[in-house]
């Protein structure tokens, strides 16, 4: 009994070692860095071996421990900002890697004063930046319009005055400076085309003052125009067209239809061709088929008498039945070309708006 389990040992013993040195065999562990072309370590790059696919992240120093199979061939090696690489296995058992920076990685890049350039979170200041292509799709006739809704801080509201400036207020307040392209300029919006703006960037807080002086104290609004393009193709033609319908309004005032025009409950336009004094409030007499000289009752001018006609009411949908719908068309072309010193691009815009209002319309280049 005792020499059938000195050989179930001496079995047991022996497949394990045949098992640790097929897996020391199989496997090895290959240790680095990976850093900057600086010298500076990368934290958390990852490191891939191929085909095992087993993987490793980098200490806080950029240096790492990586388990392969001698079956392996390459490690994939990669990181967020840099260039990924591929490291080709040999026999060594560590090695140090450098990766580039990846110099067409996106960040947020806004335009400041003067047509500066900085990274977002490099500015000290509040800061919004919206891309005119956004903004294009569905466009208001005045290109500041479509801010509405889009900015924080930043109310639009209609101008009762024909092509005023919209009623901005940024943070409290409606005395905000416009730049286009790098200089202060005074405008109404209208002569803005909103195809021709590359971005809008809206400078928030007293602190942006310092890119503008005195004028940009509670903010300013900075467009950035579109420039030539270096297309190899050379020249690029650009058409955008955009056509609008408006209809109906969020709510309408609720009519009655019960009593008509006057006063006291009573009404007469008189026994005169035209009673231009006919400004009265809606509390005439009720409708009830009463005759009463009326506006459009017939008129005799030899003997100049009115003849009175029942008092009815005209409708009760008449200010819907007058509306219309409202037809928004634009229409931009641009022609955009550079060389390795100049650029160009001309665009000319029109919209032609038909209004709500019957009789209402608006042309502009």
């Amino acid at each position: 009994m005792q020499a059938f389990f000195k050989k179930v040992l001496l079995g047991f013993m022996l497949l394990t070692f045949f098992m640790t040195n097929v897996f020391s065999q199989d496997t090895r562990v290959v240790t680095g860095k990976i850093q900057t072309t600086t010298g500076q370590g990368i934290a958390g790059a990852a490191l891939k071996a191929m085909p095992s696919k087993r993987t490793v992240l980098t200490d806080n120093d950029g240096t790492f421990k990586l388990t392969i199979s001698n079956g392996d061939k390459t490690v994939e090696v990669s990181s967020l900002g840099f260039l990924a690489q591929t490291y080709t296995l040999g026999k060594e058992i560590t090695f140090l890697l450098a990766l580039q920076e990846d110099t067409k990685a996106l960040t947020d890049v806004v335009v400041t004063a003067y047509g500066i350039k900085r990274e977002t979170k490099r500015i000290g200041y509040s800061i919004q930046e919206l891309k005119g292509s956004d903004l294009t799709k569905a466009r208001d006739a005045n290109p500041i319009n479509s801010l509405a809704g889009k900015v924080a801080g930043l109310t639009v509201g209609a101008n009762a005055e024909m092509l005023g400036r919209p009623e901005l207020v940024l943070r409290g307040s409606k005395d905000l400076l416009f730049v286009v392209d790098g200089v202060p300029v005074n405008t109404d919006t209208w002569n803005i085309a909103p195809d021709d703006i590359e971005s809008y960037t809206v400078l928030k807080g007293t602190n942006a003052s310092a890119l503008y002086g005195f004028r940009g104290l509670n903010g300013a609004i900075v467009i950035t125009t579109k420039r030539g393009t270096k297309d190899k193709k050379g020249w690029q033609v650009d058409f955008n067209s955009s056509t609008m319908a408006e209809s109906g309004f969020l709510s309408v005032p609720q009519s009655q239809a019960e009593y008509g025009r006057g006063t006291n409950y009573g009404y007469s336009y008189g026994d005169v061709l035209y009673d231009n004094k006919q400004r009265l409030p809606e509390w005439g007499p009720r409708f009830e088929g009463q005759m009463v000289k009326q506006y459009n009752s017939p008129y005799d001018i030899v003997t100049g008498i009115r003849t009175a006609t029942p008092w009815t009411a005209k409708g009760k949908n008449n200010f819907e039945n007058f509306m219309e719908t409202g037809i928004i068309n634009t229409n931009n072309i641009s022609l955009a070309g550079a060389t390795e010193k100049s650029d160009v691009r001309i665009s000319i815009s029109n919209m032609d708006q038909k209004g709500m209002s019957p009789n209402t319309k608006l042309n502009s280049y």
